[in-house]
């Protein structure tokens, strides 16, 4: 019985003194954000992803059409999330915006390609325009390797 309540007083001892704060990761190989945010943010374990749109992080110019923008996003995405000891196969949330439904097919398409037999759970919205006049925007939730 003591031996329990002593492994008791020690697990909560222990989960009072390990402090969880806000992690904000610098990044290169991405475009710089376009505003005042951070690519990403961390607590604990987990990764929130900020928006990513189809910029290329060598030109800093917003790739052609739908099928470039996506593509470039989830390299994007890719990148930002290896600066988090994370990766695609870890991303628990996506939220796809895109200023056109008729882009749903050909976006679904391509976004499978990264994902090796686990889908995370998804919301896609259609919204009116997006920064740069891009077609198509990214977030996802992560968790860490």
């Amino acid at each position: 019985m003591n031996r329990i309540f002593i492994l008791i007083l020690m697990l909560a001892c222990f989960s009072c003194s390990s402090k969880m704060e806000t992690i904000r990761v610098t990044h290169n190989g991405v475009p710089k954000p376009i505003g005042p945010y951070s690519h990403s943010t961390g607590y604990g374990n987990v990764i929130f992803v900020s928006g990513q749109i189809g910029i290329d992080q060598k030109t800093n110019m917003l790739k052609d059409g739908v099928e470039q923008q996506t593509v470039q996003i989830m390299e994007n995405l890719k990148t930002i999330l290896a600066d988090n000891q994370s990766d695609i196969e870890h991303i628990t949330k996506t939220t796809i915006f895109l200023t056109d439904m008729k882009y749903f097919e050909k976006v679904n398409e391509i976004y499978a390609k990264y994902f090796h037999g686990h889908f995370p759970a998804r919301t896609t919205i259609e919204v009116a325009s997006l920064p740069r006049n891009a077609n198509i925007e990214i977030e996802c939730i992560a968790v860490k390797r």
